[in-house]
């Protein structure tokens, strides 16, 4: 009798031990909605508003989503000195974030914002910006190691997301993410998840990893090409528009591995008003040429709404930004020029030294030396406010993520830019991300 009761002690306690291992490991999606309502944006001024410990999103202006290994959150207002209590939450397990984009509602105030989340498992889940509701889910097969990559901050899945692109339709201008899995490349209407297009690359395998979008299409490098070529699709129906390859790839061996990157992106890959590109895999900088190291540099390029590949003579250097019919180059030295890429002139230089960081349809933005952000008028040159990055007259910092959007500046501050030193050592601080206003 003793040995029996023994017995069922102990089935007893391996059967409860294997429930709260279930419960605690099974698959798990946890969604807590926002109780109260976003406030309405406030007026931007030029000034710092916020150390905060993850890098954020900003939405409408009005919120800040956040991301963590298995957790997407948000807070508002987007002024606030600290992250606050999350306004909604979405969490699974035991997938990680992959890749966020936000995609905003219309000018007209019709329909809502989104915030399209990727994950290792392959689930593509849309949530309501403001509320946090799944809105739509989805899936696509993942690609052999997707994996969180953004470390404390989140920075490089937010900012920087590698397999989901925002580009929109060339005829009505509606928005269209774009996800690319294992040989696999989908455009997803953000409104309701709907899968307008999807191109399998899957006769290709691992052909097509380097890839993002412009203005109104998707670009793809299919390396198995012999020789290699840049493939370009309609952004809003997957409708193959050309193909190209730089002049010259076509000769000599090495004509797989020519170079080819993006360039005045608006965030991460998305978004790209043009691209450099060389013949050859074995190029340099501008800035190391000038210097006799090495002579091949890219040359830029731009894709028309003709659908030809269109060369852009004024851009000679490695830093540029492209604003419509205005293109801004870092000089050696840090001072901006900048020209117009129809005629050629060039339209104004500026007073002052600084990092080129980017632009929109007033201003062209740059970070100087002494950890400020000035703000210099598009068709002047001149400029019209400068902004402390410093919290503290004595911090120094270097950086090599930053966000701009909706009048914010958001910069991930870090000790060195060496990425494989600990977090300790890698980051400026433990709030290490600062949020300051453009005005």
């Amino acid at each position: 009798m003793r040995f029996v009761l023994t017995g069922l002690l102990v089935l007893v306690v391996v059967a409860a031990m294997g429930i709260t291992a279930y419960r605690t490991l099974k698959p798990a999606e946890t969604v807590s909605r926002a109780d109260k309502p976003v406030p309405s944006p406030e007026p931007i001024k030029s000034i710092q508003y916020a150390e905060l410990a993850s890098a954020p999103l900003i939405v409408e202006g009005r919120l800040r989503v956040y991301t963590e290994q298995r957790r997407v959150f948000a807070d508002t207002p987007v002024t606030a000195q600290r992250m606050m209590t999350p306004h909604w939450s979405y969490r699974r397990w035991p997938a990680e974030v992959v890749s966020i984009v936000e995609v905003e509602k219309l000018a007209s105030g019709v329909g809502m914002s989104v915030v399209v989340t990727k994950w290792s498992d392959g689930e593509i889940v849309a949530l309501d910006a403001e509320k946090g509701d799944i809105v739509w889910q989805t899936k696509i097969e993942p690609a052999d190691g997707e994996s969180f990559k953004g470390r404390r901050t989140g920075a490089k899945t937010m900012w920087a997301p590698e397999d989901l692109f925002v580009s929109a339709s060339a005829v009505d201008q509606q928005p269209v993410v774009i996800a690319t899995g294992k040989d696999v490349a989908e455009g997803i209407d953000p409104v309701n998840g709907e899968v307008r297009w999807t191109r399998s690359f899957t006769t290709e395998p691992g052909c097509r990893t380097n890839n993002w979008t412009g203005g109104d299409a998707y670009f793809v490098k299919n390396t198995c090409a012999k020789p290699a070529t840049l493939e370009i699709y309609d952004a809003a129906s997957g409708v193959l528009l050309n193909t190209w390859r730089p002049p010259g790839a076509s000769i000599g061996e090495n004509v797989t591995n020519w170079f080819i990157e993006p360039t005045s992106c608006q965030l991460g890959r998305s978004g790209c008003a043009m691209f450099k590109a060389a013949p050859t895999g074995d190029v340099v900088t501008y800035t190391d040429a000038a210097s006799g190291v090495g002579t091949i540099t890219p040359a830029y390029w731009s894709f028309g709404a003709d659908h030809v590949v269109k060369p852009e003579p004024v851009a000679d250097k490695d830093n540029v930004v492209v604003v419509g019919d205005v293109i801004a180059e870092q000089m050696t030295g840090g001072y901006v020029w900048a020209f117009s890429r129809s005629t050629g002139k060039r339209l104004w230089m500026s007073e002052v030294a600084g990092r080129l960081i980017g632009g929109d349809q007033r201003n062209i933005y740059l970070i100087n030396n002494e950890y400020q952000l000035l703000v210099l008028n598009l068709e002047t040159g001149a400029v019209t406010s400068s902004t402390e990055l410093r919290i503290r007259p004595a911090d120094r910092f270097v950086y090599s993520m930053f966000y701009l959007h909706a009048g914010y500046l958001v910069i991930e501050r870090l000790q060195t830019t060496k990425e494989s030193e600990i977090d300790d050592r890698y980051y400026f601080s433990q709030d290490t991300v600062v949020l300051v206003g453009i005005g």
